[in-house]
């Protein structure tokens, strides 16, 4: 079996725990039923060699199951284990076959040493989420604490036992010192190993448990040793447990099941940053140990040298560990503001060229308006769209035009002036800010000639050309919008691109009629959104099963001069001259208050959708609006959806992904309108978090005479009901249609038909039928 194929249960074998269980049990009824000499001698001597064979060969195989720094902690912990084991091995030598007595101290010594110093160092390779530096930290923190454990131990209790009638033979003393303070070495850094891990933990706390039965064992013998009262008894059963749980930490799994709140947990803490439990742990001991040993200096007793030498270790222990924090902290505050500075960078930059993108571009736009307003400096706006970009895209991939953008915006970089500011708005568009004057015409030729070099692009010779749009104010010009100055070189860009590309056209007011009477509009527009004089009309949305009105779509509709204006005309007016916020927030507030209104004291279900452009499905602040609304009115969930094209969400996938998520965590419904007539793909669709569809009007115009668009749309709705998506038609206006879409299984439907959009007053009235004709 390869190793990486190898499954370990998450929980050690239920039968080695039965086996550890059933061996510790027999050794305490041993301890209880046999004479302390001999359970001694025998029992306990085997035992413990048995189990720290045990040990040693199952920590062994734990490490071919690994590599790196785990395959090194565990051969560390298993030649730490094999030190001891082979102790054990003399001292059983001595007292079960050669019948005498193991010295103490004596050669076994130098293995039970070995262990928890190999212990500690398998520890400190074991690997945590604190990196290098945090090793040093833990290092240090497990000497620390150490430390000061052992100096209270020592000035309370340790000191007083080990000058019990064997203050004469030094290397005793020493070894009744050195295994506690080991002990809790070993534990202090098995307690902080595991505070700063945060995925694999179980084998670790095992091992910790093991370590701490060897502890309470080494512990309760350097006191009964210290007093000459050491023959055999349950303490040996310390050892025989530590063994075991360290056997069984060998055969548990490392690895957790992906996605647990503890790895949830570690993933939102930064790399190498410690919690703060963790991180305050190491300085309780230390606090107590400085506090006893002050106390014990004002009470009158006279500290020793070895006492005031430790003391002093574990003050230079604690400052290095500052120094360590300190350097650490300073390495972390470093980095964050490298990744502000980063984040800085992305949220005003264009992540492809590395220019400015259209948020930084408009902010400095409108920075120099309000300087041209002032002190009458002139400002100019020079806007290109490279010539036939499409066909490089579809012939050569996108990456190759990619790849001919980042060159573009290289050589646009290195054609105008250091102050200048070069933009990339979206897709093959560019903009050129002038703030210090400076003749836009020039600079213009200068960049459509830098592009008339041809292009070499993975191996392929490109002739790139840009018609080029230029909009400047002069001193004496009125102020305007920086969406209107950006619009007109727009205006300018498309004039140059309709009089045959690759040239130069500068705006001029009332380049055509028809942008003047979109700038007549616009303003109209303006004021009617000012005066909320934009309206909402309302169509139903029926259930064709029983004609219930389960919904209603809010459309905006807005007259001027006598004569309504086509959404068609005025919503992408608004969207030009940088309106649709305001728009947007209005007609909203407008359906909530509609939606509120209505379902006041009503029992059955009741949504409105409301259309949202694309530029608002990512804007900033969008969701806090539709938040607040939802909130004011009380709608429930599901009540309030919105309706956003294909282009919406597919222009910017990643973006709309975020926005459609959080809006569905509000409790608001999200449907994908004129569903077929846009370039979205089927993996698109399934990948965004969708309530419904609309399926587009043109999709049903044939469906009761051509089976072959009724076909289509079988798929289609077969598709939604298998991916949890509700679909409505729209543009239902004959019987047959009715009858068609029913046969295939459709069950909403809006349309003519079914309902014509009316005006708000008049909802109520359709809600108290209850249902309306359905053909």
């Amino acid at each position: 079996m390869q190793r990486g194929s190898h499954r370990w249960p998450m929980a050690p074998p239920r039968a080695a725990v039965v086996a550890v269980v059933l061996v510790l049990v027999g050794c305490q009824i041993a301890a209880l039923w046999s004479p302390a000499e001999s359970f001694d001698r025998f029992t306990s001597n085997l035992a413990q060699l048995g189990s720290g064979l045990v040990a040693t060969g199952l920590t062994a195989w734990r490490t071919t199951r690994h590599a790196g720094r785990t395959r090194w902690s565990w051969a560390l912990l298993s030649a730490g284990t094999g030190c001891w084991t082979l102790g054990q091995a003399y001292w059983s030598w001595v007292e079960v076959v050669q019948g005498g007595e193991a010295p103490f101290p004596s050669v076994a010594d130098v293995g039970f040493v070995a262990f928890p110093l190999l212990a500690t160092a398998s520890l400190l390779l074991h690997p945590t989420d604190d990196g290098r530096t945090g090793r040093w930290q833990r290092t240090l923190d497990a000497l620390m604490t150490s430390t000061a454990v052992g100096l209270v131990s020592w000035e309370t209790a340790l000191g007083a036992v080990v000058s019990y009638d064997i203050t004469e033979d030094t290397l005793t003393s020493a070894l009744l010192v050195t295994y506690p303070v080991l002990d809790v070495l070993v534990i202090t850094l098995t307690v902080l190993t595991l505070a700063r891990t945060t995925t694999g933990r179980t084998p670790l706390v095992l091992v910790g448990l093991g370590l701490t039965s060897f502890s309470v064992a080494d512990s309760g013998f350097a006191y009964v040793a210290a007093t000459g009262a050491y023959v055999g008894s349950s303490i040996d059963l310390g050892w025989i447990a530590g063994f075991l749980l360290i056997g069984l930490a060998a055969l548990t799994r490392r690895d957790p099941v992906a996605g647990t709140a503890v790895e949830g947990a570690a993933r939102q803490r930064p790399a190498g940053v410690p919690s703060t439990r963790s991180a305050f742990l190491p300085y309780v001991p230390v606090a107590v140990a400085l506090v006893v040993t002050a106390g014990l200096a004002v009470s009158g007793r006279v500290l020793g040298g070895g006492e005031l030498l430790t003391a002093a270790i574990v003050v230079g222990l604690l400052l290095a560990r500052q120094y360590l924090a300190l350097r650490d902290n300073t390495r972390l505050a470093a980095e964050l503001a490298t990744r502000e500075a980063e984040l800085r960078h992305q949220a005003f930059h264009d992540g492809l060229t590395g220019l400015a993108n259209r948020a930084l571009f408009l902010d400095r736009l409108e920075h120099a308006l309000q300087l041209h307003a002032r002190d009458l400096r002139p400002v100019s706006v020079v806007f290109l769209d490279l010539d036939d970009f499409k066909v490089i895209n579809d012939t050569l991939g996108h990456a190759a035009g990619d790849e001919l953008l980042v060159r573009v915006a290289d050589r646009l970089t290195g054609a105008v002036r250091t102050g200048d500011t070069v933009a990339r708005l979206g897709g093959d568009e560019f903009a050129v800010l002038l703030e210090d004057g400076g003749d836009p015409l020039q600079i213009g030729a200068k960049i459509a000639g830098g592009l008339r070099t041809p292009f070499t692009v993975r191996g392929n010779t490109l002739d790139v050309h840009a018609s080029v749009g230029i909009c400047a104010l002069d001193a004496d010009d009125a102020p305007v919008a920086a969406d209107e100055l950006l619009a007109r070189s727009d205006t300018a860009m498309y004039s140059a691109k309709r009089s045959g590309k690759d040239r130069i056209v500068a705006y001029s007011v009332g380049m055509s009629l028809a942008e003047l009477q979109d700038q007549e509009l616009r303003q109209a527009l303006r004021t009617a959104i000012d005066d909320k004089r934009v309206r909402l009309a309302y169509q139903p949305i029926v259930e064709l099963e029983t004609g219930r009105v389960l919904g209603l779509e809010a459309l905006a509709r807005w007259r001027h001069e006598d004569t309504d204006v086509p959404p068609d005309v005025f919503i992408p007016l608004a969207e030009r001259t940088g309106l649709m916020p305001a728009l947007t927030a209005d007609l909203l507030a407008e359906a909530c208050r509609k939606l509120a209104e209505w379902t006041t004291g009503r029992h059955e279900p009741l949504t409105v959708h409301v259309n949202v452009a694309p530029s608002q499905v990512i804007a900033p602040g969008f969701v806090a609006i539709v938040g607040e609304l939802v909130s004011r009115y009380r709608l429930l969930p599901g009540q309030l959806v919105l309706e956003i094209t294909e282009s919406g969400i597919f222009a910017d996938l990643d973006a709309a992904k975020r926005t459609v998520t959080q809006l569905r965590h509000l409790g608001v419904g999200v449907s994908l309108d004129d569903f077929g007539v846009g370039y979205s793909s089927l993996a698109q669709l399934n990948s965004m978090p969708l309530d419904s569809v609309k399926i587009d009007r043109s999709f049903l115009a044939a469906i009761d005479t051509d089976a072959r668009q009724a076909t289509f749309l079988r798929a289609v709705l077969r598709l939604a009901e298998d991916i949890g998506l509700q679909v409505v038609a729209e543009g239902v206006e004959r019987p047959s249609q009715v009858r068609q879409l029913r046969a295939l299984g459709c069950e909403f439907a809006q349309g003519y038909l079914l309902g014509r959009p009316m005006d708000g007053d008049d909802v109520p009235e359709l809600l108290e039928r209850r249902a309306v004709a359905v053909g």
